[in-house]
């Protein structure tokens, strides 16, 4: 068949002159940040084995552009940065002292619904901590973050807070299959309250539990909002995730304009194990970044440490410059 050979395939794109200069920039202005933090560089490959992605998030793997070596070896172009981390981390860094600070920066290639008009490639930059005390370490990521945004032109930039302990600690009291738990998730991240408590009523579920769940498709704001839910929420695990969110913004008082607390942010709660970052810029209504705590994935790779990090999207950070 033949092809235009100097056009690109569906999903791709060249960066030129300015964009190009933009994009340099924002990195140039990250790398400053993170060298000043303690965080040293390093290049993943951006070839892995499939089986890479069978850890962690599950849809990942699904979304890998995958092709067989000269050995039948199943690869696939590098579809998340954290998972190669980790196992550099497993692989090559076990030794260092803890904690192990590194960032990255580079394309990342997943498949996606072009009809959409969606990027198959796209570059992400962001930074990992490997070890350390968990605490101390979600500042320590959230700073180093928000500087990021702050010293490359976004000083209006915000977060969204979550910790994936608080609903997990409620959904212990739900009693519920996978099914209809994630239709609880999806009204939940949806705000719609009113299908959510009709769908709690017809699967039995107590009111107090009921209650609970209500709380968290509300709770959207400053401390206050938190304060809210702390206090209608009855089971432990919740609590204490509460509280841990608590403590982390009061120890960032320089950003506690930027700190948004967003119980309803539930989507990635599978990959996710504590806390939950979505970094966003209000004046472009424009997602830049996530992040969170991610503990048992280290583990899938055998390497029993705490893990906090966070990874912005190039493009996004590029377009709202």
């Amino acid at each position: 068949m033949n092809r235009d050979i100097v056009g690109l395939p569906a999903g791709y794109r060249d960066l030129l002159f300015r964009d190009a200069e933009v994009r340099r920039g924002i990195e140039n202005e990250f790398a400053s940040v993170f060298a000043s933090a303690g965080f040293r560089e390093i290049i993943p490959s951006a070839v892995e084995y499939l089986d890479l992605y069978t850890r962690g998030n599950q849809g990942i793997r699904e979304r890998a552009m995958r092709f067989l070596d000269r050995e039948d070896n199943l690869l696939a172009l590098r579809a998340d940065f954290t998972p190669a981390v980790a196992r550099i981390v497993t692989a090559h860094l076990r030794d260092m002292p803890s904690p192990v600070r590194v960032w990255y920066s580079g394309p990342v290639f997943r498949k996606t619904d072009r009809h959409r008009g969606q990027y198959q490639e796209f570059s992400q930059i962001g930074a990992e901590l490997i070890g350390g005390n968990p605490a101390g370490a979600d500042c320590e990521i959230l700073d180093v973050a928000l500087n990021c945004l702050s010293k490359s032109g976004f000083p209006d930039a915000s977060v969204h807070v979550n910790h994936a302990g608080i609903f997990r600690g409620i959904v212990n009291g739900l009693g519920l299959g996978a099914s209809e738990l994630a239709e609880v998730r999806s009204a939940i991240d949806r705000k719609d309250m009113r299908a959510l408590g009709s769908r709690l009523e017809e699967l039995g579920v107590k009111g107090s539990v009921r209650g609970q769940v209500g709380t968290l498709s509300r709770c959207v704001g400053d401390s206050r909002a938190l304060a809210a839910a702390a206090s209608s929420i009855e089971n432990e695990e919740s609590r204490e995730a509460i509280a841990s969110l608590e403590s982390l913004a009061s120890h960032l008082p320089q950003w506690r304009e930027r700190i948004t607390f967003d119980l309803t942010e539930i989507d990635e709660m599978e990959y996710y194990t504590g806390v939950m970052f979505t970094f966003l810029s209000p004046a472009h209504s424009v997602e830049l970044g996530r992040g969170g705590r991610y503990d048992s994935l280290m583990r899938e790779f055998g390497t029993d440490l705490p893990a906090v990090g966070f990874s912005f999207s190039m493009d996004s950070l590029g377009e709202c410059a």
